[in-house]
This record gives C-alpha cells, structure tokens and sequence, in this order.
C-alpha cells in the first residue's frame, strides 16, 4: 500500500503571488438560500505563478513551449530529493552547496540518474509561502548552480524556495533571470512552490499534474509523491 505525502500548499483567499504582480488570490463565493444548499466559487484574480505551479520555457525565451505542449511524463516519475538544508534567509546556493548535497544523495545509495526529476529540498516554502517573505527572502540559485543542474539531465525540476535571486525586488529586467534562462531554456519544465519535501525520501515517485491553460508560460497543479510501504 502506498502513502500518498501532498506537496502543494492551500491557497486561501489572499494568498500571494510573485512581486511580479503581487496579486493576492481573489475568490468570490457565492450561494443560493432556500431549500437545500448550493455554492459556486468564481476565481476572480491570480497570477498563474501562484503557490504550485508548473513553467514552460515561454516564461523565459521567447517563442518558447507553453505549457500545453508540455507532456505530463515530462512532470510524472521517478524523482530524488537533493537536501539543501539547513539555509538561512536570502542566501545563495552554489554549485559547491549541490555538490555537497549530491554526495549525501549518493551515500543514501540513491544517486540521480538522468532522466529523474529533481527535487530542491530548503524548507522554506514550509515557513513562508503564500507571504511576501516567501518570494522578497527566499535563497536563490547562482546561474552556474541552474548550469549544473542542467547538466545532472533531469526531466524536471522542483523547488520548495524561490530560486531567481534577481527577481527579488521591483526593477529587475527580463535577462537578469538567469536561473530560468538556463533551466527553462534547456526545455526542462520548473515545478516551483513545493511543500513537505522533508517528508520524502531520497527516491520518490512524484506527480505534478497541471491545467492545461492553452498558450501561455505556466498553470496551477497539484503535486503529491507516492511512498511504497515495505
């Protein structure tokens, strides 16, 4: 029998978004009285990039794959947890911090292969998601650590935190997303605003299943990870 561990946040009524756009979740509820009940719940406003979501390279290179061409096998598979903690607010991982994490994925006998999905353990989307905090103190990612990522050759990535250090604040410009540039451009899709990594294990099946919005960089999904009991 197999435990089913939820990796996406709720996401209630004022639940933010990037800095980007810093939209909260806008829901309007509404009900029919008399006899019985009856409720319809309308979606008014929020960012495609809001708590787990799935990104496709349009979101960084232009003409790129939108989200519907991206396959749901490319976001469904055999994932390994590569654990970054502990971290402190706004720092930045290296391709020496990942390279530390590695080796203590291979010594748990559950190297990554090619082909897997990887998964970016800090634990802080499990503090501050949904909060402004989540995005503006978030660690990040240097380009060469998103470089070496690319180079492990995984089908997709995940990550509890908000790995795009130049998008912090306002004012940044659209190159200065480097770790995007280099994942995104690779054409391996981004699962961002994951929770309850350190819940898994070192080898997981994963699932990321997503809207099929036509034509744009991004849609909602609901990830969850399957573990098989002994």
């Amino acid at each position: 029998m197999a435990k089913i561990v939820d990796l996406s946040p709720k996401v209630p009524h004022g639940f933010r978004g990037p800095p980007s756009t810093d939209l909260g979740v806008q829901l309007e509820v509404r009900t029919k009285n008399g006899t019985g009940y009856w409720q319809s719940t309308q979606l008014d406003l929020m960012s495609l990039h809001t708590g787990t979501h799935v990104e496709s390279a349009l979101h960084t290179i232009e003409n790129g794959e939108a989200i519907d061409e991206v396959a749901l096998d490319r976001v469904i598979g055999e994932a390994v947890v590569l654990d970054l903690t502990p971290t402190e607010p706004m720092q930045i991982i290296d391709v020496a911090d990942l390279e530390e994490a590695n080796k203590r994925l291979e010594a748990s006998g559950e190297p990554a292969r090619p082909g897997d999905i990887l998964l970016l353990r800090t634990d802080w989307a499990q503090r501050h998601i949904g909060t402004q905090r989540y995005f503006k103190e978030s660690p990040g990612l240097t380009e060469e650590a998103a470089k070496w990522i690319v180079d492990r050759r995984p089908k997709s990535v995940g990550c509890d935190f908000f790995e795009e250090p130049a998008a912090r604040e306002p004012g940044w410009t659209a190159d200065q997303f480097v770790v995007h540039g280099a994942i995104l451009g690779a054409d391996i899709p981004l699962i961002e605003g994951l929770v309850n990594l350190r819940d898994l294990p070192p080898r997981v099946r994963f699932f990321a299943p997503f809207y099929k919005f036509s034509g744009v960089e991004s849609a909602p999904a609901r990830a969850f990870a399957l573990i098989e009991s002994d």
